[in-house]
């Protein structure tokens, strides 16, 4: 098991969820400490309200790092977890 955890929730329907989804996965390989994973809340809830696609859910065990939207930029996202994931 990894020490972190990056999750991308979205649904199935949602287009832009579709066209961020294989440069989310890319990121993997720049962060080989991370789980990424992706998760349909229509199939599995989160266990909170997503309001808007992507959301981004970091946990570092059981601890949450980081949870919210964020505008489909892997740019935004590489750099969110540069900060997020070099903190210990």
């Amino acid at each position: 098991m990894r020490e972190f955890t990056v999750t991308c929730l979205c649904a199935q329907w949602c287009d832009l969820c579709g066209e961020y989804r294989p440069g989310f996965f890319a990121l993997a390989e720049r962060f080989p400490q991370a789980e990424f994973r992706w998760q349909d809340i229509e199939e599995e809830e989160p266990g909170f309200e997503v309001e808007n696609f992507p959301t981004i859910l970091v946990k570092r065990g059981e601890a949450t790092l980081f949870c919210g939207p964020q505008p489909p930029s892997h740019g935004l996202l590489r750099r969110l977890l540069e900060e997020l994931l070099k903190e210990k």
